[in-house]
Parts: C-alpha cells; structure tokens; sequence
C-alpha cells in the first residue's frame, strides 16, 4: 500500500529523500499591518516571563533577515553592549554581519531581566543547558498567530517568516536584488526572486507593459 502524507498548511509537496520527505516552504511575507497584529498577539497571549524573550526572536529575525537557526544559537555575547556582530550562518557556513540598532530596545528589554552568568550563556536558553530550538521558535510563531484568528496571517506562518518579510520591504523599498541576495548568501539573484516571491511578478509586469511598436 502505498504511504500517505500528510501535507501541512504552509508547505507544498516535497521529495522524498530516504524515509523523509523534505517539503518546500510555500511561507509568504507578513505586511506591515500583519506584523503588528502579531506582535500585539505575542504581548497579549505569551507567559508573562516569556514576553520580552518572543518579541526579541522575532525582532532579531526580522530586522536581520535570519533563519531560525541562526537566531536560535546567537550568545549573549553577540548582543551585549555592541550595535553589530559577526556569525557562522549554521545552513550556510558563511559569514554574516548582523546590526542591533533596529531591535535595541528589545535586545535592551531582554537583558534586563534575564539573568545570564556570562557571555557566553545562550541568549534564548532552552532545556537541558542547551539553547531554545527551531522547533519551538516554530511552535510558539504557530501558537501566538492562531490567537489572532487571522486566517490570512496565520496561513502565512513558518520559521522563514520573518525572513522573506524582510528581504520583501527591501526589494518594495528600492534596493536592489543584487544586494538582497548577497544579504541572503544565496547563490544567484534568480534564487532570490523565486525565494522572495518576485520572479512571476516581475515576469508579468514586464508583459503587462509591453505594447509593440510604442
């Protein structure tokens, strides 16, 4: 009998690789609107001890452009009393400059009130010593957007979120993919504009507008 899948919300048919199926992220880009409903979300309906803690990831996710994983396993260090630093992109290997001067105040917010032993303690600590995962970053996103009872909102959900949403204001506010892509360390401009949704919408700007002869 052949197995059957079953096939999240946000996710499209992947490949089966092994005894896994590996599914393409169908996640789409939050609109400004969609992003403060959430955050008002996280506030409303987040433990009180964990507030400051879930707006940070979110900020650093977003105003940075970071996967999950690389917000997961950032170190107070990295954020203590500096305005950048550098780290290893955990899928990617590459290096990547993060800036703080958009999330300060939570980053700010944040360390008031965690009590760390160094800088080397993980800034989102998890269980068993180890630093909060990807899966329960995901689950807590989940969590705090069904709260909303945002259909459209809760549709567009995923650990990529907040990275498509800021590659996305990027490209609408004028600058270049060239650059976008060498912020996301992919590996052409035409991955870009399919990660970012912009590939058909461009392709039929460009018919839309053609008239021959004009």
């Amino acid at each position: 009998m052949r197995k059957t899948y079953y096939v999240p919300k946000n996710k499209q048919n992947g490949q089966i690789k092994g005894n896994r199926r590996i599914w393409v992220v169908n996640v789409k880009y939050l609109t400004p609107d969609e992003y403060k409903e959430l955050v008002e979300s996280i506030k409303e309906h987040s433990q009180s001890a964990l507030v400051k803690r879930n707006l940070l990831l979110v900020a650093i996710a977003l105003n940075n452009g970071l996967r999950a994983s690389d917000v997961v396993t950032l170190r107070v260090g990295d954020v203590l009393n500096k305005t950048s630093t550098k780290i290893i992109e955990q899928k990617t290997g590459k290096v990547k400059r993060l800036y703080w001067n958009n999330c300060l105040k939570e980053i700010n917010d944040y360390l008031a009130t965690y009590h760390y032993n160094d800088e080397n303690d993980w800034l989102f600590p998890g269980s068993k010593d180890g630093h909060f995962s990807v899966h329960g970053f995901y689950q807590m996103i989940v969590r705090i957007a069904r709260k909303t009872g945002n259909e459209a909102l809760i549709n567009k959900i995923g650990t990529h979120s907040f990275r498509k949403t800021f590659g996305h204001e990027l490209y609408k506010n004028g600058t270049d993919v060239e650059i976008i892509s060498q912020l996301f360390n992919h590996s052409s401009q035409r991955v870009t504009r399919h990660y970012l949704g912009i590939e058909q919408e461009d392709l039929d700007n460009v018919v839309a507008g053609f008239k021959f002869g004009v």
